[in-house]
Order: C-alpha cells, then sequence, then structure tokens
C-alpha cells in the first residue's frame, strides 16, 4: 500500500512538473521566437528529442488521462467577466500566450492534437479579425511555436501519430489517439502555408479594414528549407498508409483518427476531403509535383461516391452501417474551410443550401449550431470514449463546426442574398453570446440542451481557444453589416 501511495505521488508531481501549462514546469522551449516589430524569427538551435521507450508511451497516455480528471474535478480556469469582449481577451491571455509551448485547446488538452492547426486553429491568422494590443503579435507567435515544435518532433519520427505529448526538458512523446491519423500533415501543411501566407485562414473572403500585416514569412520559408525532405518523406507514408489506388478513394479496411477521432469509420467523408485538401497543399508548397489532373479526378470521385442525392447531403462514411444506415455527420462542413467545395460556385452550391435544409429539418442545428448528428450512435465510439462521454462524437454541440456552419450560413446569404440565411446566422450568433456570458467561457462543446457538457467522468473545456473562430463570424457578419 505504502509503494503504491509513493508511486502514485511521484507521478501526480512529475505529470504537474512536465505539463507545460503548469506554474512550475520542467518544460523548456526547445527554440526561441525574436519580434523585432516587423518581423518574427526563429532563433537557437532545435533541442526537442524524441523519446518512443514504451515504458515512455505509456506514462504519456497516463498523463493525458490524469490531465481529463484533473480538469473535471480540480481545475477548470473560467473568465472573471460575464461580458463577451472580456472573456474573449481573457481566452486569448490564456491560449495564445508566447511564453507558453504549445497553442493546444486548453486544460486537459495540454498535449499537441497537431490536427488543431489545420483545423480547429486553422483562422488564427486571419489578418482581418480585429486585435487589441498585442493579440495579432502573440498569435502568430503561437502558431509559428506550435508548427516549430511538430515539425520538429515528425523529423525524428518515422511515422506520423494524432498527438505529440511533451514528457520532459526537451523531451516530446508521439502517442495516437485512436489510430493513425488522417489529419496531421494536413495540420503542418495548412500551418506552414499559412504562415507562408500561401492560404487565407478564411472560410471565404469578406471585407474588414485592417493595418495587420504577416510578420511569419521569413520564418515559415526557413522551416520549409529545414524540414522539406521530412515532410516529402511523411506525404509519400501517409499515401501510401491511407490511399487505396484500385478504388481511388481512402481504405475502407482501416481506421483513421481525424477530427471525430472519437468514432469508428472507414472511409470517412472528412478523411477523403482532408486527403486532397493535403494532397494539394503538398504540391503547392513543393514537395511532390503539383498534380491537377490527379486531384480533379479525386474530387468528382469523392463527391459522387458520398453525395446523398434522395434526401440531400453527404453520407458519413463507407462503413456497411454506415451506408445502410444513411449516416450523416457535421464534419463535412470541412469542405469550406478547405476549399473542396465553394458555395459561390452555381455547380457546387446545391451541396451547401441541400445539407442546411436537411440540419434544419432534423433539428442537427438546435438549441444552438452544431450537433455532429440527432443521435448518440454511442456504439460507433471507442470504448473509452463511450464509458466518460457517450455523446461526445454524437449529439453534444460543437463549437468550432458550430462555426462553420454559421459562416457557411453567412457565405450563401452574401451570394444569394436570401435574408433566411442571415437570419439563421443572428440567431445562432445571439445564442454563443448567451451562452459564453452564462458560462463565462467559450466551451468546447455543450450537450444536447445547449448546457457545457459534463459527466462524471469529463468536463468540457470552458476556455478554448477555438474562439477565433467566434471572432472570425464577428467579422465576417460585421462585413456583411457595412
Amino acid at each position: 500500500m505504502i509503494w503504491f501511495v509513493s508511486v502514485l505521488v511521484l507521478f501526480v508531481v512529475l505529470a504537474y512538473l512536465t505539463n507545460p501549462f503548469s506554474r512550475i514546469t520542467l518544460v523548456k522551449m526547445p527554440f526561441v521566437v525574436q519580434d523585432d516589430g516587423t518581423l518574427l524569427k526563429l532563433t537557437g538551435k532545435q533541442r526537442l528529442h524524441v523519446n518512443q521507450l514504451r515504458i515512455v508511451k505509456l506514462y504519456a497516455y497516463l498523463l493525458c488521462g490524469f490531465y481529463i480528471l484533473h480538469t473535471r474535478y480540480i481545475h477548470a480556469p473560467k473568465s472573471k467577466s460575464t461580458e463577451v469582449e472580456d472573456i474573449i481577451r481573457d481566452i486569448h491571455h490564456l491560449r495564445f500566450n508566447p511564453r507558453k509551448l504549445l497553442l493546444t485547446s486548453g486544460d486537459h488538452f495540454s498535449s499537441l492534437f497537431v490536427r488543431n492547426l489545420g483545423v480547429f486553429y486553422y483562422p488564427t491568422l486571419d489578418a482581418r479579425i480585429p486585435s487589441r494590443g498585442d493579440e495579432w503579435a502573440n498569435r502568430q507567435i503561437a502558431y509559428l511555436q506550435t508548427l516549430s515544435y511538430a515539425l520538429g518532433a515528425f523529423a525524428k519520427q518515422s511515422t506520423l501519430t494524432t498527438t505529440i505529448v511533451p514528457t520532459g526538458r526537451y523531451t516530446a512523446t508521439c502517442i495516437n489517439f485512436y489510430a493513425y491519423p488522417s489529419d496531421t500533415l494536413y495540420g503542418m501543411l495548412y500551418a506552414l502555408a499559412s504562415l507562408r501566407g500561401l492560404e487565407t485562414a478564411r472560410a471565404f473572403d469578406y471585407d474588414g479594414a485592417t493595418d495587420q500585416t504577416l510578420q511569419t514569412i521569413p520564418a515559415a520559408t526557413a522551416l520549409q528549407d529545414t524540414y522539406a525532405s521530412s515532410l516529402a518523406y511523411h506525404y509519400h507514408e501517409y499515401r501510401r498508409t491511407v490511399y487505396d489506388e484500385e478504388t481511388g478513394l481512402i481504405r475502407r479496411d482501416l481506421h483513421l483518427s481525424g477530427a471525430k477521432d472519437i468514432t469508428r469509420r472507414e472511409s470517412a467523408f472528412y478523411d477523403n476531403v482532408v486527403f486532397w485538401k493535403t494532397t494539394e497543399l503538398a504540391g503547392r508548397l513543393g514537395f511532390i509535383p503539383h498534380e491537377e489532373e490527379f486531384l480533379g479526378q479525386l474530387k468528382q470521385r469523392i463527391v459522387e461516391t458520398f453525395w446523398y442525392e434522395k434526401c440531400g447531403y453527404f453520407l458519413e462514411d463507407l462503413s456497411s452501417e454506415g451506408l445502410a444506415q444513411r449516416y450523416y455527420s457535421s464534419d463535412w462542413l470541412i469542405v469550406l474551410a478547405t476549399g473542396f467545395l465553394d458555395p459561390s460556385d452555381k455547380k457546387e452550391r446545391a451541396y451547401f443550401t441541400r445539407s442546411i435544409s436537411y440540419i434544419q429539418a432534423h433539428g442537427i442545428d438546435q438549441p444552438f449550431a452544431i450537433k455532429y448528428q440527432h443521435d448518440t450512435r454511442a456504439h460507433r465510439q471507442f470504448f473509452v470514449v463511450k464509458l466518460a462521454v457517450a455523446s461526445y462524437g454524437g449529439d453534444s454541440i460543437w463549437s468550432f463546426w458550430g462555426m462553420e456552419y454559421i459562416k457557411t450560413l453567412l457565405a450563401l446569404y452574401r451570394i444569394t442574398g436570401e435574408r433566411r440565411y442571415l437570419e439563421a446566422a443572428d440567431y445562432h450568433i445571439a445564442k454563443y453570446a448567451d451562452a459564453m456570458c452564462r458560462d463565462r467561457g467559450y466551451p468546447e462543446l455543450y450537450d444536447a440542451g445547449g448546457n457545457m457538457l459534463q459527466t462524471p467522468l469529463y468536463r468540457s473545456i470552458r476556455m478554448t481557444g477555438w474562439v477565433i473562430g467566434y471572432e472570425q463570424v464577428l467579422a465576417m457578419r460585421a462585413a456583411i453589416a457595412k
């Protein structure tokens, strides 16, 4: 008993000290970002070490579980304010802090889920989002530091993983939740392109007066030069692993972890779109020859395979159950941020308008946007998720996908002039403002009734940096009002 207690105490102490967000932490920056007022520069030797010993990987998994329980029962920060603008400011101070190692979702997600760079945090470098004080510089630094950390880790790791866990002073360990990642490489390539000014960081173009200029281009170019061979290697391994040359789609015999990693899926629509975008980015950045014909054929094949014409939405995946039940999932909205589909294109607009109609007809955007689907489907989820929070990938409301839904509504209003889209967008924006003031934060997700999600084993992040998506929505709405 004494031995068990001693080991437990030692683990708790180490968990605290190896958390890069603890007040006292052993984890150090493996590099330095300097701001000379006009440009950001990465200086210093990349000292990151990757430790993949089995005992260390086990420690990394236990850390992640411990942090979840710690957030649930001990510490989950909230804003001191009940005003939206002040809540946003407090979240920026907490999450986009250049003195912290990484840009993460927050709270128990103190490890880096690399997809964040291209999915949940893709609006970070949108210069048209109004900033106060040092917020613009801090966003750029945090994003640049996080990409550098990921690139440094995977340059020393032959296989991509979903997650990088800081486990020592300059040590990281790469692990998977819960399978090989479909969107880790996408996250890195998107961030690199965004930092170089090759991606707009906007789901669609909109007017916005700003004097904010991108300061990261030289540093990002240097990163690309440094890690070009590693990224090219990882692209070819990724393609070899996930792509079925016979069907021309993502393999059906392989479970992949994407943004909806809690659910077991086979050749998901999301994963196919992400593969398309990853290939497009790899070609544009010069890691592979540009494959325009391949991309065009792939896009056509994805649309023809997944579009369910009868009811007007994209099928979730190609599993036998998914096809038989005609499953829907709201991560189809990835088509907007990736540019896979364009609502301004008359030929493609119906995919958006009909999907919106399906969502509204089935209450998937109620009480506000948006649930993954109208039911839980817990049997499709990994056991640990089913045990801890069965609704996580089901009928919970996800704030990130909610913002992508609102952006879609705003884009459709701008293009068609139909006020029902604008009225729906305003409804959801107001609902989020009310929820933020009530919860004194911007939660990662809410339960089906619109309250911050909480179970005996899990509590939603209250102050997630995903609020940058909400800020982008506000900037888009303000541009439309002009």
